[in-house]
């Protein structure tokens, strides 16, 4: 089975949860088959990097009135699609919805949003970086998880 992990975000403030999380299991190592990927511009680099992949775990920062620095597992329906004129303004959504409509979406598809605080700077906030340890325990369960259905045969 061939599984991505798929940090999204920048490389500024806590949008980067994604991208430092991906580092962090990239360097801790995953199991065979298990890829870990970054992308900064989901709305239109997502559907190449899921490209090929049974299933998908995305990592990304959120805005949901959540305490900072939570960690949850989301529903890829739940995603709001942004109407946008400029391809800045795609997310995850639309590149998720640009893979369906490409073939490229897996049809096994976790996603783990990480409360942000928000503010300026380059720095992850002490909230989000206290949360990556609790994030990143969330996602080495679900790609077990995935993987261990696909060894049963019930992916």
């Amino acid at each position: 089975m061939r599984v991505r992990v798929i940090g999204v975000g920048t490389p500024h403030g806590d949008d980067a949860a994604g991208l430092a999380l991906a580092a962090r299991l990239q360097a801790a190592g995953l199991p065979e088959g298990v890829r870990v990927v970054s992308c900064q511009r989901p709305g239109v680099d997502l559907p190449d990097v899921l490209a090929g992949a049974d299933a998908a775990v995305l990592v990304d920062a959120m805005r949901s009135g959540r305490a900072p620095g939570s960690v949850a597992r989301l529903a890829p329906d739940a995603l709001p699609l942004l109407r946008s004129v400029s391809s800045h303004g795609l997310g995850v959504a639309n590149g998720l919805a640009l893979a369906e409509a490409l073939g490229r979406r897996p049809r096994r598809l976790a996603l783990v949003g990480i409360e942000g605080v928000g503010g300026e700077g380059d720095a992850l906030s002490p909230e989000v970086r206290g949360a990556l340890d609790v994030a990143a325990v969330l996602v080495r369960s679900l790609v077990d998880e995935l993987l261990a259905d696909a060894a049963s045969g019930r992916d």
